[in-house]
């Protein structure tokens, strides 16, 4: 007999086939800068209607948490109408018209890998345009990922979980203490440094917050250390949101600082709605966010422990770090890792109206005052009282009208949530796979023969093993069309990594030395009288320079000169080689290695990746240019989506170099092709090759490696004796092609047209070093589409 859950599918399936010449809902999208622009198949035209992935064009997307992955997955398989919403980081667009969903997990491989193997893995880097680095994983990734029970306590689930069981629940991390012993003090409740990088804190050195300002709060926490609560406003600028207000209350709710912000780039929203700002409000105020940085750096003490709800948000529009965070949001989190709304809680748990319709936008003053006092409560009441009643029920009552919330009602009664997570109390989340056996639609784990298992999948979902990559690939292609729902592990480079114990660190080693050496030029030959210093103002005109190093000895010296990122070394090795200095003229090249032999392959390959063909590198920009002005000339060639100009973290203005990322690649060459000039500077460009989120994450990998690359190179270029590469990194790269041609193999024979496919790198965390992730997604376009 067939089974009903793959009949369902099929029946699925068919529908969708019926829709794709019909006529889509009409439905209301604002048109608003946050104007979404697609992310999904590069090379094929949509058809209207068919499924798509974007994200918003106001900011650069460069890192996500596990946790947003689960989001995707969740509104992917599920939709609104099991009430699921839509991701907070990308939209779907047409999610009732997706035939399936696939997750396919590289084991062992990292971001790292991708792009150190890139030319090895050219099938994945074409098919996946849409790219996120992820934090390095957790034990339990894919439980975090699928928001599923592990395997180990599969067999003990009850229909209705204890207090015991919730505090234990995969994904969350236990109490510093357990219900029935003495209420946790207020050190319980901190976030951990694991769970601030869950939850996508902003961290001293983490990606995209190298420029964030610390509130250097480094005392020792104890229970009575001070609670002060947090809440910013943000408009919407060219950048993206920045901020417009901050409001920081003591542990006895009196404000202690109340400021509006005058962002630095042009607004294009002011958010009245949400934030109470107009433009008559933000026209006299002269304070800027770097002065609120100070300010607050001075009324904090060295043991605050800062209190807000999604209180990520708050610190990451004041580009700030903080180690001791409490969030509300996280005290009362929903199913699916969703959050309650700070104005629900204050009603039921606090008895307070927050946030009234009447009254236009938000009070910062009065939310923060309201996340503080939660967190109170929360503390005071003690995990055993907290874990007695579900808000959960009392939204859904409130949702169906059959339950009036008022103060009067509600005050009394209502306590939060079941669960905990790290003092964090939450609802066990429900399991996606389970969901999704209960709302019939089917699915399959196929993982290598004899592996074990991490999760735990519905009974009727068949455990699919293979032995090899072609039986993979032959039982995928039977098994993937008919299952809405498949997960394909593929373990071959983590069970070779496992048999090389020193890979890890060797890999992490040997991408620094590849970077520096990537980032680094030699320039000369110098008169002998010559000064560094005139050097270094030739050679950054390309780009910021890390470190130079004077080599002489040869008849006439050089310098090696190792810039910060990929393109100022490629843009002084077009521009700045034959350039007259001090009456010499100079050549500027790369060092010539065994390693650089593929440099130039690597570097054409990246320029026409889809996630640069739009980017362009500008340098040589002056301090005193700003973004408006920036943006106002590139906007001759084209629509502008975004402008990135990284800034110094001393002094807050721009580095003289930015990324200008154009809405079509023509706009884009056509800008590359003419000459500009801005305050009478000749602005040097080239194409990127580093897209937003390799450019925040490679400056970290950067070292200084030119005593070593210099050790082994003369001057001139030459290579000096080397040992040939070893057989560890041929193997090492034949893993990557076969890997590469498993992933593209099963894209274009196993999936099913309309399928979203999510293909995750977990990255690794070691005793060496932790390795981040890589997100790539997409949407089959068509059953055909194989090239």
């Amino acid at each position: 007999m067939a089974d009903p859950a793959r009949v369902v599918c099929a029946l699925k399936r068919a529908s969708v086939s019926s829709l794709e010449g019909c006529e889509p809902k009409t439905r209301k999208l604002s048109a608003t800068a946050d104007e979404i622009i697609d992310q999904s198949s590069h090379h094929a035209p949509h058809t209207k209607g068919f499924p798509r992935l974007s994200v918003p064009s106001c900011q650069p997307l460069c890192a996500i948490s596990h946790e947003q992955v689960c989001e995707l997955l969740q509104f992917a398989a599920l939709g609104k109408d099991r009430g699921v919403k839509q991701p907070s980081w990308c939209r779907l667009h047409h999610q009732r018209r997706l035939s399936g969903v696939s997750v396919i997990v590289l084991q062992g491989v990292s971001q790292l890998h991708f792009y150190r193997y890139y030319l090895q893995l050219g099938n994945i880097g074409r098919r996946f345009q849409l790219r996120c680095s992820l934090p390095p994983p957790p034990p339990d990734f894919l439980s975090t990922v699928l928001a599923a029970r592990g395997a180990a306590s599969a067999d003990r689930t009850r229909e209705q979980p204890t207090a015991q069981d919730s505090l234990c629940s995969s994904g969350t991390v236990r109490l510093h203490c357990e219900p029935g012993s003495d209420k946790p003090g207020l050190t319980s409740y901190l976030l951990s440094r694991e769970d601030r990088e869950r939850y996508n804190f902003p961290r001293e050195g983490a990606p995209g917050c190298e420029l964030y300002v610390s509130t250097e709060c480094d005392g020792q926490v104890t229970d009575s250390s001070p609670l002060l609560g947090l809440d910013c406003e943000m408009c919407l600028t060219e950048k993206g949101k920045e901020l417009t207000r901050v409001s920081l209350v003591d542990g006895a709710g009196r404000c202690i600082m109340d400021e509006l912000v005058k962002p630095e780039n042009r607004i294009l929203d002011y958010l009245t709605r949400f934030s109470g700002i107009t433009k008559v409000l933000l026209n006299p105020v002269r304070t800027r966010l770097q002065d609120v940085q100070a300010r607050l750096k001075q009324l904090l003490p060295r043991d605050a422990v800062l209190v807000g709800h999604s209180l990520d948000c708050d610190l990451r529009a004041l580009q700030m770090t903080h180690p001791f965070v409490i969030d509300s949001s996280l005290l009362f989190m929903r199913e699916f890792g969703l959050r309650f709304k700070l104005k629900f809680l204050a009603e039921a748990v606090l008895g307070r109206q927050i946030q009234c319709e009447d009254r236009e936008g938000h009070d910062p003053t009065e939310d923060a005052r309201a996340a503080l006092e939660l967190a109170q409560y929360f503390i005071r009441e003690g995990p055993d009282q907290v874990a007695q009643l579900s808000l959960e029920d009392l939204l859904k009552r409130q949702s169906d009208g059959n339950k009036q919330v008022n103060g009067s009602s509600l005050a009394g009664s209502c306590k939060p949530l079941n669960g905990a997570r790290n003092g964090i109390h939450t609802p066990r989340r429900s399991s996606l796979l389970d969901n999704l056996h209960a709302a019939g639609l089917s699915g399959i784990h196929i993982v290598r023969k004899g592996q074990e298992d991490r999760i735990a999948c519905p009974k009727r979902w068949p455990r699919i093993e293979y032995s090899c990559e072609t039986e993979l690939l032959a039982k995928a292609s039977g098994e993937i069309p008919a299952s809405f729902f498949s997960m394909v592990q593929c373990s071959s480079f983590s069970e070779y990594a496992q048999s090389n114990p020193s890979l890890w660190g060797a890999s992490r080693r040997q991408m620094q030395g590849r970077l520096a050496e990537m980032c680094t030029v030699y320039a000369g030959p110098f008169p002998r009288d010559f000064t560094l210093k005139s050097a270094r103002r030739l050679l950054r005109r390309c780009g910021p320079i890390r470190s130079m190093k004077l080599i002489s000895g040869s008849h006439k010296p050089y310098v090696a000169v190792e810039y910060e990122v990929l393109e100022a070394a490629q843009l002084a090795v077009e521009v700045l080689n034959g350039s007259e200095l001090e009456g010499s003229f100079i050549k500027v090249q790369r060092p010539v290695t065994e390693t650089a032999v593929d440099w130039d392959d690597l570097f054409h390959a990246l320029e026409r990746d889809a996630l640069n063909e739009k980017l362009v590198y500008v340098a040589g920009l002056s301090k005193s240019l700003t973004q408006e002005a920036l943006l106002q000339r590139f906007r001759e060639f084209g629509h502008v989506e975004s402008v990135l100009l990284p800034r110094d973290p001393s002094g807050g203005k721009h580095r003289r170099y930015g990324f200008i990322k154009f809405q079509g690649s023509l706009s884009a060459t056509a800008a590359l092709s003419s000459e500009i000039v801005l305050k009478r500077r000749r602005l040097l460009k080239c194409r990127a090759v580093t897209p937003f989120h390799l450019h925040t994450w490679s400056s970290q990998l950067s070292c200084r490696a030119l005593e070593h690359t210099a050790s082994q190179h003369s001057p001139a270029g030459g290579c000096a004796q080397q040992e040939p590469p070893g057989t560890q990194e041929d193997e090492v790269k034949e893993l990557m092609m076969r890997l590469d041609r498993t992933v593209e193999r099963l894209y274009s024979e196993a999936l099913p047209s309309g399928t979203l496919c999510v293909l995750l790198l977990p990255g690794e965390s070691s005793d060496d070093g932790n390795l981040p992730g890589l997100l790539l997604a997409g949407i089959k376009e068509d059953s055909s589409d194989v090239g």
